[in-house]
């Protein structure tokens, strides 16, 4: 049955979802969330939780860096803590051990928020349009945020960066709280006094104050895993490889190592979540530091946005597997025979058959350094494989593009935290190379018999 309701904000069809919702708002099964839980909702996760949670991190205090999803002891803002002891470094006790022990423990006392509070109360008296605009800030990179996103419960982190707009906003406020203490305690004693006295109190209510607290929770400079991750990726790849990762958490590190530090510079990174925009796969087209220019055969024109950005599978008799080159010739084909038509009216090219093939010279592979003369008898003369999606990106494309081109000239690697379905069904043919996965033209059992053991394929392995 298909429910209307206004305001929707409980909407997952995840089963982890929905019994978020029930645990948190006391549903039982049958329960139909109403206009009135779907405000409660609102207001207690997506505002409460979501946002003035992370308001008062900045501003009040905060308990610990527990990833919080409304439990009181994981990253409150001083959640659990007895009002007056928000207020002192008094008896600590009754907090529990992992609350008190955490470098996250900050306490402000609630002295930026008062201060904030006081600074906006000055502005709107002292000049109402000014301080609308800064309301106006502070609303739409704040509470609008949280209207618009509609977010859903049990996020994989925690996302408090995405209000930083509002925070900057009530920064404002607490930079022109100082100028609200200084004209009140120049009332009350001379110009020079009331400036030093002003000064002193507003340095230690903000920033002496906060930088004491955050200095243990945000120093950086021991924490280095990720550093040490992302060099012993680039060290395990053979010289001037081609190295693809993905997303954010896979690639910045790499970058860093990379731009700052030099480390292995001839290694040419490939942000797969990047690779299907046009100025991304541009950027790829050029020599960066002593990285060669990927092997990209396509012109600009070709993947420019709007063109290709996405192409379909429709399933053609096809005998046996296409060579891959077929498959990138005829994605990138301007042939109205080689487009199929969609629901708009526009074309767009298709893939005819998921079961590609990739023709292997074994020479060129000896050649290139890729495997060792001894290994002649274990290259396989064409990679078979079965492609995992019903469509084809332009990245995919470019992808495509550059195994077809390179020739085994350059070594490819993936990293092993790249999602499978990247792969786009080469995974037979990933090998574990220290922390990356190389893609070789083996036979998938070469390696197992050699050892005498069952075929395996060790790119399963990580």
């Amino acid at each position: 049955m298909q429910h209307e309701v206004l305001f929707p904000r409980m909407y997952s069809e995840e089963n982890r979802h929905v019994e978020y919702y029930k645990d948190m708002m006391g549903f039982s099964d049958t329960h139909f969330p109403s206009f009135f839980d779907n405000v409660a909702f609102f207001a207690r996760y997506q505002t409460g939780l979501m946002y003035m949670r992370y308001f008062l991190w900045n501003f009040a205090g905060r308990q610990n860096e527990d990833q919080g999803q409304g439990s009181i002891y994981e990253g409150q803002w001083l959640s659990g803590v007895k009002p007056i002891d928000a207020l002192y470094l008094g008896d600590q006790s009754h907090l529990p051990p992992s609350i008190t022990d955490s470098n996250s423990y900050n306490r402000y006392f609630f002295l930026p928020l008062i201060l904030g509070l006081l600074g906006a109360i000055w502005h709107f008296k002292r000049n109402q349009k000014d301080a609308g605009i800064i309301a106006l800030l502070f609303f739409f990179t704040g509470l609008a945020i949280v209207l618009y996103l509609n977010q859903k419960p049990l996020e994989p982190r925690e996302r408090d960066y995405a209000y930083v707009g509002s925070f900057y906003a009530f920064a404002i406020w607490i930079g022109l709280g100082v100028i609200a203490i200084k004209e009140w305690v120049f009332k009350k004693l001379n110009p020079q006094t009331a400036a030093i006295g002003a000064t002193v109190v507003s340095l230690f209510a903000a920033p002496l104050l906060m930088a004491s607290q955050n200095w243990n929770d945000h120093d950086r400079s021991t924490k280095l895993l990720p550093h040490d991750i992302a060099v012993s990726y680039l060290e395990s790849c053979a010289p001037n490889a081609i190295l693809f990762t993905y997303g954010d958490n896979d690639t910045y590190p790499l970058w860093y190592a990379q731009e700052v530090e030099n480390i292995r510079p001839d290694i040419r990174l490939v942000n797969l979540s990047l690779f299907d925009t046009d100025w991304y796969i541009n950027g790829m087209r050029r020599k960066v530091h002593q990285s060669e220019p990927l092997p990209i055969s396509m012109k600009e024109s070709q993947y420019v946005s709007g063109e290709r950005d996405v192409m379909y599978y429709r399933g053609m008799p096809v005998n046996g597997s296409v060579e891959l080159k077929e498959i990138v010739d005829l994605l990138l084909s301007e042939d109205p025979d080689d487009k199929i038509g969609l629901i708009d009216g526009s074309k767009t090219n298709f893939i005819p058959t998921k079961n590609f093939k990739l023709t292997v010279d074994p020479q060129a592979v000896i050649s290139s350094g890729t495997l060792p003369a001894s290994d002649l008898t274990r290259i396989t003369p064409e990679m078979d494989w079965k492609f995992n999606k019903d469509y084809v990106t332009k990245g995919t494309l470019a992808m495509f593009d550059i195994l077809v081109h390179n020739n085994w000239k350059r070594p490819v690697y993936f990293c092993s935290t790249v999602p499978s379905e990247q792969f786009n069904g080469l995974d037979n043919y990933l090998y574990n190379e220290g922390l990356a996965l190389r893609l070789l033209p083996l036979k998938q059992d070469s390696i197992a018999a050699n050892r005498g053991e069952d075929p395996i394929n060790l790119g399963s392995i990580i």
